[in-house]
This record gives C-alpha cells, sequence and structure tokens, in this order.
C-alpha cells in the first residue's frame, strides 16, 4: 500500500508591507457633507514562490485600494498591502492555487481590514470597515481572465 502524503499548512509570518492614506483636500474634507460620499474598493491578491527562503514557501500579498469623493472632491485614497509568509507542501498544482488566492487571504484580512478602519478614524473620518470578500470569486474572475 502506498503511503499518503499530507498536506502541510502553516502561517510563518504575517505584516503590514506597504500603507498609504491621502487625504489631498484635507480641511475641506472634514465639513459636514451635503450628501453621502461615494466608495470605490478594489482588491487583489499576489502570489510568489520564496524560493530563496527554502521548499515550498510562499509570500501573498492581500491589496486593497479605496477612493472615497463627493461631487467635487477627492476625499481620501487608501491603499494598504497586508502580507502573509506561509508553507504549503504535498499540495497538487491547482489545490496550491486555490489555497493561495483564496484561504491565505482569508488569513490576513481581518488584519487589513482593522488596519484600514483604524487609519481612516485617525484621519478624522468615520471608520471604514470593508466589507468580507468572496477570495473564491475573486480567484475564478482572475483565472478567466489568463
Amino acid at each position: 500500500m502506498a503511503e499518503e502524503t499530507k498536506l502541510n499548512f502553516q502561517i510563518n509570518a504575517q505584516f503590514l508591507k506597504d500603507l498609504s492614506f491621502t487625504n489631498p483636500e484635507s480641511v475641506k474634507s472634514l465639513k459636514k457633507l451635503d450628501k453621502a460620499p461615494s466608495l470605490k474598493l478594489n482588491a487583489d491578491v499576489k502570489t510568489s514562490e520564496l524560493k530563496s527562503e527554502g521548499k515550498d514557501i510562499f509570500e501573498v500579498d492581500l491589496v486593497i485600494k479605496g477612493e472615497t469623493n463627493n461631487e467635487k472632491n477627492t476625499l481620501f485614497k487608501v491603499d494598504a498591502v497586508y502580507t502573509g509568509i506561509f508553507t504549503v507542501s504535498n499540495a497538487e498544482s491547482k489545490v496550491l492555487e486555490k489555497i493561495l488566492n483564496v484561504e491565505c487571504p482569508k488569513f490576513l484580512f481581518p488584519f487589513i481590514r482593522a488596519v484600514i478602519a483604524s487609519t481612516t478614524r485617525e484621519a478624522g473620518f468615520p471608520p471604514l470597515s470593508v466589507a468580507p470578500l468572496d477570495f473564491n470569486a475573486l480567484h475564478e474572475s482572475k483565472s478567466k481572465k489568463k
């Protein structure tokens, strides 16, 4: 009987890699608005193998970019990258791709969400609470574009 190899998944590290917050009309943006501003959010996942760090070690970047505008001005822009370093071994290529693009970002999401909420609050705006993301749909959409 052939010996089965078990999938191994481990979170080695996670950290805020990049954060940018821009408030171009700082004084004007804090005035009372006549109507609710619009919000555009974009999310992306980027993965790479870290061969220099060892076998089966991967870097996963969860990127969220947001921009809030009123009728005339940009109120703020926020760009954040939250990164995880993961070990994933004994996974077939399709399974590995799903783990890196769907499961790993699920672990990172609560942390980037908290960073964005805290940053917008500290800038004088209501905390921006990013709604949960469907990483499976995001991955499927990216796969179709390839």
